[in-house]
């Protein structure tokens, strides 16, 4: 494998990997706390923000100090939250393939996909702004 390929595969598996760490602390914070105190739906939209600023957080200091594509950088990386993120809740969890699914229709109300594309462009943010 070309050392460049390597390098990016390497930095969008570490993307993908702490935007699910971040998304797996937020998750448990809106389950315990968010969403007894609010409820569901109230609960999920106060989550939103935080997780996906901190994932996008994570995206921005991922392109600023990479040296690989960073769109295919934060698109690999949200592909590996994904994978992490299906194998936990259909997995470990045992969801449903429905529900699981539910949770990407944004005609339900759905602001999962959403977070996913801002993290996706997150590496290339943090490239222009590495850059000046």
């Amino acid at each position: 494998m070309p050392p460049a390929l390597r390098r990016t595969l390497l930095w969008a598996l570490a993307y993908g990997a702490l935007g699910f760490a971040a998304g797996f602390a937020f998750g448990a914070l809106r389950e315990l706390l968010l969403i007894p105190a609010f409820g569901d739906r109230t609960g999920h939209l106060l989550e939103f923000p935080m997780v996906t600023g901190s994932g996008c957080a994570i995206g921005v200091w991922t392109g600023g100090r990479s040296k690989g594509p960073a769109f295919a950088i934060g698109v690999l990386g949200v592909l590996v939250l994904i994978a992490f993120e299906s194998t936990m809740a259909l997995g470990i969890m045992r969801v449903s393939l429905a529900d699981y699914l539910a949770g990407y229709d944004l005609t339900r109300g759905a602001l999962f996909p959403v977070g996913l594309a801002l993290m996706a462009f997150a590496p290339v943010i943090g490239r222009k702004f590495s850059r000046r």
